[in-house]
């Protein structure tokens, strides 16, 4: 007989539990999981209970966050009122457990993942419960992760080398504790990884000491498998376990191939902040190609499509009432509390799959578990469009900025005692002003879809203004050597990178984002 299984957990180890649960349906188990089961359009506590009494075994992940969550507790003491209840603690951090709890069986997954598993599975199959100790207490991890530790120590160390870039050490030099309490900014950190080799090669270029110039012209070189390595390692499974949600990858739609349904048409209505126009009139024209009528009224929907963005957060129906799917198109850390409880429709990498949304519109469970991810509302997730649009600005106003500084105190001496360079001074320290703020002002208007720069004259208008303060900052370099009345080898470097990086980055992004521009023009909102 196929056994039912009730999973209780915290969500900061969903990245645990969705393996897991992978893992269990392939053993042929029948698993309930909230973000899996619940079903719009139904009372949630309802579903939980129901999913509870239905499951003859209860499987309870224990974690810090686990035991010290409300939301838990009050499901194992739920089980704990039906003594026919087999429960079984998965040990994921050690903790000490409430007295009610010690006396059930344990699987300890803080070790070896493979061997837990075998030995979950040999638990499942058992008969009846067996006696087992306490789990012990103890710091363990996985062998993976000791892996990612000892990789991202390295990387910590060789990040000091771009030192003046100011943000990539400030982001890498945290990351092997990082690793270890399971919580970094995963996004941040991967940035950081990308522009590391390229910035320790312009630390060479800047360098005048010959020996510097060596040590950090080995530490560019020795950088790149260790950079490489250790992304490929974050990325792992393993890590994807171990992580909190905000050091994970971003989740993906589950994808199994699913045959669709005979076509049945049904009503529908798209609930959006005017900001989401064209998203949701994409998403109108595709769902009325299909052969789906929109409803004026939300109350006379079949299924009410609600747009997740930081300009709404919540839907206009009752979640609990009626079939509502939120369909996510911009990370929001306010989201109402019965949207955070079921499945999203994940759009925020780009507008895709809204074919196979209207197909599967008839199957609300076939739907979710075909294109569904789970909640994950508080990591920010970008468009590829976007992310390297970002990554371009942020990286241009490092290598303006930054390059100074090395400039700066090779002649410390002359800037302090020649009064000549008051002037240049001024000069440049308004151009550095307004380089880093402006390019600030972008990347936060782009990112949160919100103020001038979130628009398409905005983004051509502050690139040009940024190649503008470039402009003016060769006419002040050439003002530093025209008071030197010297000539150097590498003149002008502080300046000549900047300019290289803003043309040939420039040519590349405009050819790009001519490719992407419809995920361009969608993350662009609309103006009220």
């Amino acid at each position: 007989m196929t056994q039912n299984i009730f999973i209780s957990y915290s969500r900061r180890e969903v990245g645990f539990v969705d393996k897991l649960v992978d893992h269990l349906e392939e053993e042929t188990f029948n698993v309930w999981l909230d973000y899996r089961s619940l079903v719009p359009g139904k009372p949630w506590e309802e579903q939980i209970n129901d999913g509870i009494k239905n499951s003859n075994i209860i499987l309870l992940v224990v974690s810090k966050a686990s035991v010290a969550s409300d939301n838990v507790e009050f499901e194992w003491r739920q089980v704990l009122k039906e003594e026919k209840k087999r429960i079984i603690l998965l040990v994921f951090e050690a903790v000490d457990l409430p007295p009610e709890l010690e006396k059930y069986e344990w699987v300890d997954f803080r070790g070896n993942y493979k061997n837990a598993l075998k030995e979950l599975d040999r638990q499942l199959k058992m008969p009846e419960q067996e006696k087992h100790s306490v789990p012990e207490a103890g710091f363990k991890i996985p062998s993976i992760v000791w892996l990612a530790f000892f990789l991202s120590l390295i990387v910590s160390i060789i990040s000091i080398g771009a030192v003046w870039t100011l943000f990539i050490p400030f982001f890498l030099i945290r990351l092997p504790l990082g690793i270890l309490k399971r919580t970094f900014n995963y996004m941040l950190v991967q940035a950081s990884l990308f522009m590391l080799p390229f910035a320790l090669f312009l630390t060479v270029s800047f360098s005048t000491d010959p020996d510097v110039s060596d040590i950090v012209d080995f530490l560019t070189y020795a950088s790149i498998p260790f950079v490489i390595g250790l992304i490929f390692v974050l990325r792992s499974e393993g890590m994807q376990r171990w992580g909190k949600p905000e050091a994970v990858a971003p989740p993906s739609a589950n994808n199994k191939k699913m045959a669709y349904p005979d076509f049945k048409a049904a009503s529908f209505f798209i609930d959006h902040a005017p900001q989401d126009q064209k998203i949701a009139e994409h998403t109108r024209k595709v769902f009325k190609e299909i052969g789906h009528i929109e409803e004026i009224d939300p109350a006379s929907a079949d299924a009410v499509f609600t747009l997740v963005s930081r300009f709404k957060g919540d839907s206009i129906v009752d979640s609990q009432k009626q079939m509502v799917y939120p369909v996510i198109i911009q990370s929001n850390d306010k989201i109402s509390k019965p949207l955070s409880r079921v499945q999203w429709l994940d759009l925020r990498t780009g507008v895709r799959n809204l074919n196979v949304v209207a197909r599967l519109l008839p199957e609300p469970a076939r739907l979710l578990r075909s294109v569904g991810i789970r909640p994950m509302g508080n990591q920010t997730v970008l468009p590829s469009v976007i992310m390297y649009l970002t990554y371009f600005i942020a990286f241009l106003a490092v290598v303006c900025i930054g390059s100074w500084l090395p400039y700066i105190l090779q002649y410390a001496d002359e800037f302090i005692y020649d009064t000549g360079f008051t002037v240049v001074i001024g000069q440049l320290a308004a151009s550095l002003i307004l380089f880093g703020g402006l390019s600030y002002l972008m990347v936060k208007n782009i990112v949160d879809r919100k103020g001038f720069f979130a628009s398409l004259l905005g983004l051509i208008l502050g690139m040009l203004i940024l190649g503008g303060i470039i402009l003016w900052q060769i006419e002040i370099d050439n003002m530093v050597f025209d008071l030197l009345n010297t000539n150097v080898e590498y003149r002008g470097y502080s300046a000549y990178y900047p300019r290289v990086i803003y043309m040939a980055g420039s040519l590349v992004m405009l050819v790009y984002l001519w490719f992407k521009r419809r995920d361009l023009m969608f993350w662009f909102p609309e103006k009220k």
